[in-house]
Order: structure tokens, then C-alpha cells, then sequence
């Protein structure tokens, strides 16, 4: 099985979107989030290796020009490039896991990662106008539908 290369974030997402129940399926700009999701939520020993930057969602984005997002994040006031707000998302929660750009672990091991540092978690990576209470309970939900 080949190492997945992806954003500490992504994984995040998919855990709080399943703990909600979202259905996980295509989308306009063309990333790979429901395949990502099909592939970690239907197998936890999937080998991760955490990245700052383009990874395996962000590779067949539309959005992906020369390795580089060219999407912004509109919610904010200036909108600013999702690339520097993802990649400055990124780095906080890396160094909220205690872990570092180039660890590899499997995505059950990071469930457990996420599970014993979800404390402030919620704070560090609910998007712009997202509820913090609900991201907080979406990703407690996520892991406990997972068994972490």
C-alpha cells in the first residue's frame, strides 16, 4: 500500500464531515475528498505521511496550479490565498499533535493522536464562520463512529 502524502487538516475534515454524517461525494472543483475518505474510513491501517502543502485531495483540483492553490478563502475580511491560510493551519495543528512536517504514522495511529489532543483542537481548525461547539462535537463524533 502505497504512503498517502496528505494535510493534517484534510483528515480533520473528513473525520468532522463523517461524525455529521455527511455523504461523501464528488465535487465541482474536482479534489479527491470523497476518495480520500472512501480509502482511511474503509481501512485504518492506511500509511500517512503529513505534509504542508499540495497532497493526495488537493492533486486533481482545478484549483491546483504549478503545485500551488489558487482558491481563496472568501469568508474572510481581506480574503486571503487558501494556500497560505492552509498551510499556516497546518503547521498549528502539527505543532498542536506534537508531530512535524515528513511523520509518517497510519490514520488509526493519528485517530488516536487526535483523540488524546482533542482538547483546543476545535478551536485551531473550525473554518471561518464555522460553529466551534459544532466542530467540536462533529469531530468527537467522527472518532467515536470510527472506535477512537
Amino acid at each position: 500500500m502505497h504512503v498517502m502524502h496528505i494535510r493534517p487538516h484534510h483528515l480533520l475534515d473528513i473525520i468532522a464531515s463523517h461524525g455529521a454524517g455527511a455523504e461523501f461525494k464528488p465535487a465541482a472543483y474536482g479534489h479527491a475528498v470523497h476518495t480520500c475518505a472512501e480509502i482511511v474510513l474503509g481501512d485504518v491501517s492506511t500509511p500517512l505521511e503529513f505534509i504542508v502543502g499540495a497532497d493526495f485531495i488537493c492533486e486533481p483540483c482545478i484549483h491546483l496550479v504549478d503545485g500551488l492553490c489558487d482558491d481563496m478563502v472568501n469568508s474572510l475580511d481581506p480574503p486571503v490565498l487558501k494556500q497560505d491560510y492552509n498551510d499556516d493551519l497546518d503547521r498549528r495543528l502539527l505543532v498542536h499533535f506534537g508531530l512535524a512536517e515528513g511523520d509518517r504514522m497510519t490514520f488509526g495511529e493519528y485517530l488516536t493522536v487526535i483523540r488524546e489532543h482533542l482538547d483546543g483542537l476545535a478551536e485551531i481548525c473550525s473554518h471561518p464562520g464555522e460553529s466551534v461547539d459544532k466542530r467540536r462535537s462533529d469531530l468527537a463524533a467522527g472518532l467515536t463512529n470510527l472506535g477512537f
